[in-house]
């Protein structure tokens, strides 16, 4: 087991080093699981690290932003806060559709920054193991590429890990 954790960590580490803190024992002894909140864009799942999620809300009305980048669907004011909305069906080039009653906000952050993002469905957390998390497939399409960290499968449901930071870096 101890072998295939150190397997895990070199593919992991050569996806752009976003969990190495999970491996450094000594800061987080507990590391040998992560939990990711699991969302539904269409057909295709995703998961976010549940450290990054701030809030999980109904959507609301997005207000436009003139002469903002196609994958900003607007802003919307979420518990007094001003929260700029990105669309990531955009950004990854599925079809858009309407909201549902299923459809949410999820408003993730690094640092000082936030950001929701809409999602069609919020389905639960997982807890998965770091030696079920295999690096992204080489035939990933390349506008998707760059967004994930990582896959794996939960029971039936098959996931991209999504890499928050560089979702930051599109609005920075």
């Amino acid at each position: 087991m101890k072998k295939k954790l150190e397997e895990n960590k070199e593919s992991l580490k050569a996806t752009g080093e976003l969990y190495k803190d999970f491996y450094e024992e000594e800061r987080r002894p507990e590391a040998h699981k992560i939990s990711f909140i699991n969302f539904r864009l269409e057909r295709e799942w995703y998961g976010v690290e549940i450290s990054k999620v701030k809030d999980v809300a109904k959507v609301s009305e997005v207000t436009f932003l003139p002469c903002a980048p196609p994958y900003i669907a607007g802003i919307v004011s979420l518990r007094g806060n001003i929260l700029s909305i990105t669309d990531l069906k955009k950004l990854f080039g599925l079809a858009s559709s309407p909201f549902t009653k299923e459809s949410r906000i999820l408003v993730i952050y690094s640092g000082e920054f936030e950001t929701g993002i809409i999602v069609d469905e919020v389905s639960k957390v997982a807890d998965v193991e770091l030696n079920k998390i295999d690096p992204p497939l080489d035939t990933l399409e390349a506008e998707r590429a760059d967004y994930i960290v990582g896959e794996c499968k939960i029971g039936d449901i098959f996931f991209a890990i999504l890499k928050v930071e560089k979702i930051f870096a599109l609005n920075g």
